[in-house]
């Protein structure tokens, strides 16, 4: 039973990848980048923000960025786990990320196309700047957003494809613990 139901599965995959490159298709001016540029921006200041809590030191702690954590069902969290993610990107070694920090991260390792940078605060921003609703779960559009932005058009199906098989519950939604599941 299972096989019969796989082709299906896959041709409405194709589909959405397909309706995804098409609107991508249309939407390739000079303005709409700046738009999408603008909109990355703003949900990465509204990720920090959410971390940074106000009424703190305007940075992003480890018992912050544990708790947020915990609430997403990091797998194997710890409060050395979180040390050692923030110290891999603390740039002055105070023990928090600033706004600064944080950004430079995200962009760096954005850039990084050998992959020495490390991914593991970077994976959980950008699960969280897709995660709008704070659900703990992002949808198939959002899961491919991220994919074209990873590994662009040429990969994409089949990184799709891939990221389908970790979605355990075959819910079209990807929670955090199977998104974590699939960038490791």
């Amino acid at each position: 039973f299972k096989r019969a139901g796989r082709p299906q599965r896959t041709t409405h995959l194709a589909l959405l990848v397909h309706i995804y490159m098409s609107h991508r298709r249309h939407d390739t001016s000079a303005a709409k980048d700046e738009l999408n540029a603008r909109e990355e921006m703003e949900n990465l200041q509204r990720v920090f923000s959410f971390l940074a809590k106000k009424g703190t030191t305007g940075k992003i702690s480890k018992e912050q960025l544990f708790n947020a954590l915990k609430r997403l069902q990091f797998p194997n969290l710890s409060m050395t786990v979180v040390q050692d993610m923030i110290w891999e990107v603390d740039e002055d070694s105070d023990g928090y990320l600033s706004w600064e920090e944080f950004k430079e991260m995200f962009f760096r390792v954005r850039q990084d196309k050998v992959g020495w940078e490390p991914r593991r605060l970077f994976n959980c921003v950008e699960f969280m700047m897709y995660d709008k609703d704070q659900s703990g779960a992002i949808d198939m559009d959002e899961c491919m957003q991220i994919l074209f932005r990873r590994f662009g058009k040429a990969n994409l199906e089949a990184r799709v494809e891939e990221f389908m098989k970790h979605d355990t519950n075959s819910d079209a939604e990807i929670s955090f613990a199977e998104f974590m599941a699939m960038t490791q």
